[in-house]
């Protein structure tokens, strides 16, 4: 989940894996597994656009969780 969100956030696989700390052929590999998983090409912009907008309700709907309730 953090690879996915960091790239998102960059929007550029050898930021994330700077920002990751990990080898951008690490953070690739990942980002195509995601991609597969969710039936998206995370390395399109409009797939990586529908990725943000997934993980930003995501985190809205995460919030609306009272802590002791998770």
């Amino acid at each position: 989940m953090e690879t996915l969100e960091v790239y998102c956030a960059t929007g550029s696989r050898s930021r994330a894996a700077k920002l990751l700390h990990l080898h951008h052929s690490s953070v690739s590999r990942r980002i195509g597994q995601i991609g597969k998983m969710l039936g998206i090409d995370l390395t399109d912009p409009t797939g990586l656009t529908r990725a943000g907008l997934a993980l930003t309700g995501w985190r809205l709907l995460d919030d609306s969780v009272p802590r002791n309730e998770r």
